[in-house]
């Protein structure tokens, strides 16, 4: 297994997805949005031989969100985090958020994560939503990762739904400001 973190697209290209890496979309598309990603953002994967068996996408907030008002550019949404079905329970996925969040670029800035009970892979795992997200909490802690309040509605429409974010080191005062700013939105506004 080779992990390479923050592959540019063209270490991307020429691999091929697991296809038991669909939790999203289907393996070829997925495909497809991680070169996209690759373009602008960060994605680290784990492959073996031209396979890519785990993945964590790392990139701005989406138009569409209230994160993308963020006027200091510093805060990062951690997108997906998926694991082949057949190196679950490896600690993979642990492996691949530490070694991103080691390599230092995202120091200066707040990576955040909106977990959704609606992405969880429920069907597959046999989790229950609750447990699902005990499970990434546990996990986006290992990285370094904290919940925070926010008063977000799609957040809030789920006591199985949670926002975590990993505050860097050199994260600027005025990214922290913004950052609650967001966070706190409807609350401040």
């Amino acid at each position: 297994m080779n992990m390479v973190v923050c592959a540019s697209l063209e270490e991307l290209q020429g691999l091929e997805m697991d296809q038991s890496l669909s939790i999203f979309r289907k393996p070829v598309e997925q495909y497809q949005a991680l070169l996209d990603i690759s373009r602008d953002g960060c994605v680290t994967i784990i492959h073996e031989h031209q396979t890519i068996i785990a993945y964590v996408t790392f990139h701005k907030p989406g138009s569409g969100e209230s994160w993308a008002e963020d006027v200091t550019g510093e805060l990062i949404e951690l997108g997906a985090v998926e694991v082949s079905a057949t190196y679950r329970g490896q600690g993979l996925a642990e492996k691949i958020l530490k070694a991103t969040f080691d390599s230092g670029m995202f120091d200066h800035t707040i990576v955040f994560a909106t977990m959704y009970f609606w992405h969880y892979d429920l069907k597959r795992t046999g989790l229950s939503d609750f447990a699902y997200k005990r499970l990434l909490d546990k996990l986006y802690r290992k990285a370094g990762l904290l919940p925070f309040a926010t008063t977000d509605p799609e957040i809030r429409s789920s006591a199985a739904n949670q926002l975590m974010a990993r505050i860097g080191p050199h994260a600027s005062e005025q990214v922290k400001a913004e950052f609650d700013r967001l966070r706190l939105q409807s609350v401040l506004d």
